[in-house]
C-alpha cells in the first residue's frame, strides 16, 4: 500500500509541475486584447484549495454511506478511520502557510526552468531540519550538516548553471533575462521556508492526533479557498511597476479579469486548469499520506525523484536543452538528500572497516600448523584485541 501511495505521490506531483509550465507557456488573449501569457497564481492557488475541497467532499461521501450500514465499518475503512475528535481549526495555519508557498512557488516556476523549479525545491529539507530540531527535538548530527553543505553545493551549481544556459535555452522562459530566472530561483528558496514549516507543523498534529486524512486536508483546503479568495481580491488591486510581476492589463499581480478572457480565447489552458484541480487532491491526499506515516524528510526524499522525471519530460518536449552540469547538480544534490536520511557516506566507510576487519579476524584464525595463508610459517604473535 505504501509503495502504491508513493507511486501516485510522483506521478501527481509531476503532472502538476508540468501542467503550470504549460499554462505558462501557452498564450491568451486578455481583457485589453493583447496576447500573453498565462501567469496567475493567486488563481492556481485557489484551484488547488479547490481540489483539497473535493477530498473533503469526498471524505462526508463515503462517512455517510458507511455510517448507514449501522456495522461500524467506518472505523475500519482505510478513508474514514481516525480520531472523530477534531479541531478543524487547527487546519489554518497550515492552509496560511500554503497559500504563501504556492502564490511564491508558482511564480518561481513562470520566471525559472522547470527542471531548476523541482531541484530546488529539495533546499526544503535543510530547513526541516531545522525547524525540527526546534518543534521536534530532532538532533542534528555531523551527517546532516555535511549533507546540508552537500545540498548546498548542489543548489549553487544549479542556479550558477541557469544563469549561463539562458543565452541559448529560452524555449519555456516567458521573460528570458538574467533577472527574472535568478528571482524565480530566489522565489522558490524563500517558498520552502514556508513549506518546511507548514511540513513540521503537519507531521506533528497528524501523527499526534490520528486524524482521517481526507478530512485534514478537506479543512485545509475550506481555509485555503476563503484566504486565497481574499487575497486574490488584494492582488486584482494591487499596482505591480516592476517587471516581470505586471504582465497584465492593468498592470497589476495577478488580474482576475484577464483569467476569463484568456480561458475562453485557448481552450487548452482549459483543459490544463481541469486536470490541474484532479491531480493537485491526490498531490495533497499522498503527501499527507507518506508524512503521517514517515516523516517529512522522508516526503522530500520521495519528492526528489521526480527532479529526473520532470527535467527528461521537459527535454522530451523540447522545453530544455540537455546540459552536463545540471545533471551534475542534480547528481550532488541527490547525494546530498540521500547522505542526510541514510548517511550513505558513512555506511560505505563502516562497510570497509567492516571487511577488513572481517579479513584480519579470518587470518587470525587460520590452522597454526599450516600457518597464515597456508604457507607454513607457525603464528606465534600475540592476539589481537578486539
Amino acid at each position: 500500500m505504501n509503495n502504491i501511495i508513493i507511486l501516485l505521490f510522483l506521478i501527481s506531483s509531476t503532472c502538476n509541475t508540468l501542467l503550470i509550465k504549460w499554462t505558462n507557456t501557452l498564450k491568451g488573449e486578455c481583457y485589453d486584447g493583447k496576447w500573453r501569457y498565462f501567469q496567475h497564481p493567486v488563481a492556481l492557488t485557489f484551484l488547488m484549495f479547490l481540489g483539497e475541497c473535493i477530498c473533503f467532499l469526498i471524505y462526508k461521501t463515503i462517512f455517510a454511506l458507511l455510517r448507514r450500514r449501522n456495522d461500524g465499518s467506518e472505523d475500519n475503512n482505510l478513508l474514514t478511520s481516525g480520531d472523530r475528535e477534531f479541531r478543524p481549526m487547527a487546519m489554518l495555519l497550515p492552509a496560511f502557510l500554503n497559500t504563501i508557498t504556492t502564490v511564491m512557488l508558482l511564480t518561481g516556476l513562470y520566471l525559472t526552468y522547470a527542471s531548476s523549479f523541482q531541484a530546488i525545491r529539495c533546499s526544503t529539507i535543510i530547513f526541516i531540519g531545522l525547524f525540527g530540531s526546534i518543534y521536534l527535538n530532532q538532533n542534528l548530527i555531523g551527517r546532516h550538516w555535511s549533507a546540508i553543505i552537500i545540498i548546498a553545493c548542489g543548489l549553487t551549481i544549479i542556479i550558477s548553471t541557469d544563469m549561463q544556459r539562458i543565452v541559448y535555452d529560452q524555449a519555456s522562459l516567458a521573460h528570458p533575462n538574467s533577472n527574472a530566472v535568478l528571482s524565480g530561483d530566489l522565489l522558490i528558496i524563500c517558498a520552502s521556508i514556508f513549506q518546511a514549516a507548514k511540513m513540521i507543523y503537519e507531521e506533528k498534529y497528524v501523527k499526534a492526533c490520528n486524524v482521517p486524512i481526507l478530512q485534514a486536508l478537506g479543512w485545509q483546503g475550506v481555509f485555503g479557498v476563503v484566504i486565497t479568495g481574499i487575497l486574490g481580491i488584494c492582488m486584482n488591486y494591487l499596482p505591480t511597476p516592476i517587471s516581470p510581476f505586471n504582465d497584465s492589463s492593468r498592470e497589476v499581480f495577478d488580474d482576475l479579469q484577464d483569467i476569463f478572457s484568456q480561458l475562453q480565447s485557448n481552450p487548452w489552458l482549459i483543459v490544463a486548469v481541469c486536470i490541474f484541480v484532479v491531480t493537485t487532491a491526490i498531490h495533497g491526499y499522498t503527501s499527507l499520506a507518506i508524512i503521517r506515516f514517515s516523516s517529512s524528510a522522508n516526503l522530500i526524499l520521495a519528492d526528489s525523484i521526480r527532479c529526473y522525471l520532470v527535467w527528461l519530460m521537459a527535454c522530451l518536449l523540447e522545453w530544455e536543452y540537455i546540459n552536463l552540469v545540471t545533471i551534475i547538480g542534480y547528481v550532488i544534490l541527490q547525494l546530498g538528500l540521500i547522505t542526510y536520511r541514510r548517511a550513505i557516506i558513512l555506511e560505505w566507510y563502516r562497510s570497509i572497516l567492516l571487511r577488513l576487519a572481517r579479513n584480519r579476524y579470518a587470518e587470525m584464525t587460520a590452522d597454526p600448523a599450516t600457518g597464515i595463508g597456508g604457507a607454513g610459517i607457525p603464528t606465534n604473535r600475540p592476539a589481537d584485541i578486539i
